[in-house]
């Protein structure tokens, strides 16, 4: 989907690319997904342009539908398969938006009339509120218990990716404002996540009390703490870890670290959050990866 390199040709269009951006930000839409909006207008507005439209006059309906079509018959370049329908539903999305912004703006009256392709992606499995509290509940008073706590509050508290948890540090728990500061998400990206009062908590009594004694002689500013060595914790082991809760809960869904990540997201929006908050919250790159809870969330409701 991205196309820096290559430049708008038509004066018109770069400001018609900036003013819609900037339209975006007035109408409060995700800092994540305002530039995924943006970059598809611009893959469009080109598109246009190879095909000799370089004004918003010369626009028809037609042309999104034109645009989708060879999309489809496109393929990734590293892949070197077509492109997912979950892909060209973010342009699908970005064009439908493009459409409202020029006829609320009066800059032109044409509305696309363009459908989602259907996504053949397989359903997340989640965690139900009393599911969860049986993990907690299982989990020891000891202290492989207190960290076992520590690790639901990262995982399912914070909606941590198992590698974004396993990366935690010292350093990265802001005890003042009660955040967890995420250094290496997906795509090196950084994001400050709150932390709950009762998962603040779970890892405070972690810190004060559990993993001093895990740590033995061993200095390291890792988060988790190995119950052997004294040695950071590696991804595997924290997953594990998580299996070996799920099992003792007689939880009988296959669950991993990323289904308490999906299990608050489910959650948060069921409690009413707004689906651009937990965007933020979860580290979405756009807004489609989080749309998938809306279906979740509504089977229960």
């Amino acid at each position: 989907m991205k196309n820096k390199s290559i430049a708008l040709q038509s004066s018109e269009y770069k400001l018609l690319l900036q003013s819609f951006t900037e339209w975006l930000q007035l109408l409060n839409y995700s800092p994540l997904s305002i530039p995924v909006h943006a970059t598809a207008l611009k893959d469009f507005l080109q598109y246009q342009e190879q095909n000799s439209k370089l004004s918003l006059e010369q626009l028809h309906a037609p042309d999104a539908g034109a645009f989708i079509l060879q999309l489809q018959d496109k393929t990734g370049k590293r892949t070197g398969r077509p492109l997912s329908h979950k892909h060209i539903n973010k342009y699908i999305q970005a064009l439908l938006l493009f459409s409202k912004y020029i006829r609320q703006t009066g800059r032109s009256v044409i509305g696309f009339s363009l459908q989602r392709l259907e996504e053949a992606t397989t359903k997340p499995v989640w965690l139900t509120t009393t599911e969860i509290q049986k993990l907690y509940d299982v989990t020891a008073p000891t202290i492989l218990g207190i960290r076992d706590k520590a690790m639901l509050a990262v995982y399912y508290g914070c909606g941590l990716r198992l590698n974004e948890g396993a990366s935690l540090e010292l350093q990265d728990i802001d005890s003042t404002k009660k955040v967890l500061h995420v250094r290496k998400g997906k795509g090196y990206k950084e994001r400050f996540v709150p932390v709950a009062e009762k998962n603040f908590e779970a890892i405070k009594l972690y810190l004060d009390h559990a993993r001093p004694q895990l740590l033995q002689q061993v200095r390291t500013t890792a988060l988790f703490i190995d119950a052997n060595r004294g040695r950071p914790m590696q991804k595997q082991s924290l997953y594990v870890r998580v299996k070996q809760l799920v099992k003792k809960a007689k939880i009988k869904k296959k669950v991993g670290t990323h289904t308490l990540r999906h299990s608050i997201a489910t959650h948060l929006l069921q409690s009413g959050m707004k689906l651009e908050r937990i965007q933020q919250f979860l580290g979405h790159g756009d807004l489609d990866s989080t749309q998938i809870y809306t279906h979740l969330a509504n089977e229960t409701i």
